[in-house]
């Protein structure tokens, strides 16, 4: 079977006049107008000295997230938790600031608090006294 170069060659360039006349306009979003609703939190949390890393979306995983460190605080276990954004572990003043607290809530809203002005958290609690010790160190 012999193709003939002529027929070829028109057909290649009757396809190419055919896709440039295609009135379809194709639109690329434009991403600098797309906002987030929310904000993203990048966090180091540690759990008995292991370090693990999470990112975190919006009001309601945030506080999930603390409710969870006090849980497991709670259990016996020691946690520490910052935002990678906001807290520097090579930052020179070693402000520390200790809140104690028998309340689940008020340990949780003062850890939010503190973490969120950029400091790194810790939370202990002692069954025996039923206290939460909040250490937040900047």
């Amino acid at each position: 079977m012999k193709i003939n170069y002529k027929t070829v060659v028109a057909l290649a360039l009757l396809s190419l006049a055919a896709a440039g006349c295609q009135k379809e306009n194709i639109v690329e979003p434009n991403r600098s107008q797309i906002q987030q609703s929310y904000d993203v939190k990048n966090v180091i949390y540690f759990i008995d000295g292991v370090q693990y890393r999470t990112s975190i979306s919006g009001k309601q995983n945030w506080r999930l997230f603390t409710r969870q460190m006090l849980l497991l605080a709670r259990e016996g276990h020691r946690v520490e938790f910052y935002e990678e954004d906001k807290y520097s572990p090579e930052s020179f003043s070693k402000e520390t600031v200790t809140h104690t607290t028998r309340d689940q809530e008020d340990a949780q809203n003062w850890s939010e608090v503190m973490s969120n002005k950029g400091y790194k958290v810790t939370i202990e609690f002692d069954t025996k006294t039923g206290l939460y010790t909040c250490t937040a160190i900047k």
